[in-house]
């Protein structure tokens, strides 16, 4: 199995799958089952998955996915960072309730993000996919904190929720030839569904995607492999 091949079926086979990649994107892996024969075949199992589970799942996901926009709507306020996962237009319930991963990118990005060839956002969503295991199992953001201190060539400051989202713990990584560090939460509200928080340091000064106010903060929404993706500065992170 090439690495191309590897890398389809690990990270991104599902998404194709479940249709949510862009045009441009649909046409990249069509134009690459149409000469692997291996690959073509773990998509027809996966379509295969698929419709069995559909056969077998009476539930209508947009049940789900009100029920948990309602629950986050009604939390108490504890901070900005917090607010930012109550709010119905927030970031949080996108990944909840859609079903993709959701990933802060903070510090500045190399974009574009939403060409699909680029390898930080692929890097990235593979990191974030692989679920590989933690450097720092923690869930107490001082002691993960801590522990980050002098391992970066930049300043990490973890969020703090009293509610919601829970911290997993920490791990290294090298995101497109720069430090990164990956930190990992669950969503209790969503069946404990892992989202993913990649602190990356980057000098540029631009963040692309569709901008939007989040909780008094100015973030950058896109959508790349299937994943949703939203994106802020490393300067304007802070605590509660």
């Amino acid at each position: 199995m090439t690495h191309e091949c590897r890398k389809l079926e690990e990270t991104f086979l599902h998404a194709y799958v479940d249709g949510e990649f862009s045009p441009e994107e649909n046409a990249e892996v069509k134009a690459h089952l149409a000469e692997c024969a291996m690959c073509a075949h773990a998509v027809r199992l996966h379509q295969s998955y698929k419709a069995a589970m559909l056969r077998a799942n009476a539930t209508a996901p947009h049940l789900f996915y009100d029920d948990v926009r309602e629950r986050l709507h009604h939390e108490s306020d504890h901070g900005r960072w917090a607010r930012a996962f109550q709010r119905p237009s927030a970031i949080a319930v996108a990944a909840a309730c859609a079903g993709a991963a959701l990933w802060f990118l903070a510090g500045g990005l190399s974009h574009p993000l939403f060409f699909s060839g680029h390898s930080l956002i692929e890097d990235g969503v593979a990191l974030h996919a692989r679920a590989l295991p933690l450097d720092y199992p923690s869930s107490d953001p001082r002691s993960a904190q801590q522990w980050l201190e002098g391992k970066l060539d930049f300043g990490v400051h973890l969020p703090r929720f009293a509610q919601g989202p829970r911290l997993q713990g920490v791990r290294l990584s090298n995101v497109h030839q720069r430090q990164a560090a990956v930190v990992t939460y669950s969503l209790p509200q969503a069946d404990g569904r892992r989202v993913s928080l990649l602190i990356v340091d980057d000098p540029e000064p631009h963040l692309p995607g569709a901008s939007r106010r989040i909780a008094d903060r100015e973030v950058w929404l896109s959508r790349a492999r299937g994943f949703n993706i939203a994106s802020w500065r490393n300067d304007e992170i802070g605590g509660p």
